[in-house]
């Protein structure tokens, strides 16, 4: 048995996959898979599937489950603001090999969720992962939870404590996306996003990010000198290198 969180009991269904693929938003900093389609929209959504919303029970994660067979259909995790930067937190569970299915839930009672409270991402950005809680160096009886293609879910002795995703690069997508970019994986474009996520850290942001410290623009601009439109994956490096202006004008003015 396993535990999306206190009283959330959920079992595994072998071989099951989500529908959707997950997609990275720097906007709203979320990772998703979610199936929300069709008449009615979200709201007629929530209404045809059960467990927990943002906004609704719980500003955490959100997971939601068939109503019918119980199995996991979407879910949307928040990227923490904060970096873990030991390079080897995450060893184990990198070497742990993903097993392939989805936690199915009969229990149709809302319950709520937290969110990660640090990022880390692996220094040529093949990997980006969510944590929960302390970084766990040997975790008790892990579970690498693969629920749709190259995301899942981390367990230790039964508790959901994080998520990976590989390839983030690969799963990057702008606000009018609604679908992953075509391109194949773009390594040199793996290693920029790893030095935005450097970036805007939360404490990083607070000591740099200031009109008084002229040198964050700086890092900002040298960002974005380095994201060269003309080759790679160019759609997701255009959707990287308008995020980094974005930013530059929110902080610091047009000037």
């Amino acid at each position: 048995m396993l535990y999306l969180a206190d009283g959330a009991a959920a079992e595994v269904v072998p071989g099951s996959r989500l529908r959707e693929p997950a997609l990275l938003a720097l906007d709203g900093l979320v990772v998703s898979a979610w199936a929300a389609d069709g008449p009615g929209g979200y709201e007629d959504y929530l209404l045809r599937t059960h467990g927990n919303a943002w906004g609704l029970w719980t500003e955490g994660d959100e997971f939601r489950f068939d109503a019918t067979t119980g199995l996991l259909e979407s879910l949307s995790v928040h990227l923490p603001e904060d970096n873990l930067a030991d390079p080897g937190a995450l060893a184990s569970w990198l070497a742990l090999p993903p097993v392939a299915g989805v936690p199915r839930r009969t229990d149709q009672k809302a319950f709520a969720t937290d969110v990660a409270a640090e990022r880390w991402c692996a220094e040529d950005g093949s990997v980006l992962a969510g944590l929960y809680g302390p970084a766990v160096g040997v975790p008790a009886e892990p579970l690498r939870l693969r629920v749709t293609d190259e995301f899942d879910l981390l367990f230790a002795d039964g508790l959901l404590v994080g998520w990976m995703l590989e390839n983030p690069e690969r799963h990057l997508v702008g606000p009018a996306d609604e679908t992953l970019d075509a391109h194949p994986p773009d390594p040199d474009f793996a290693v920029l996003l790893k030095q935005y996520f450097d970036l805007v850290d939360h404490p990083h942001m607070a000591e740099l990010f200031e009109e008084e410290a002229p040198e964050g623009r700086q890092l900002l601009a040298g960002l974005r000198e380095r994201i060269a439109l003309d080759r790679g994956a160019t759609h997701r490096r255009a959707v990287l290198a308008k995020k980094v202006e974005d930013l530059d004008a929110q902080w610091y003015g047009s000037a």
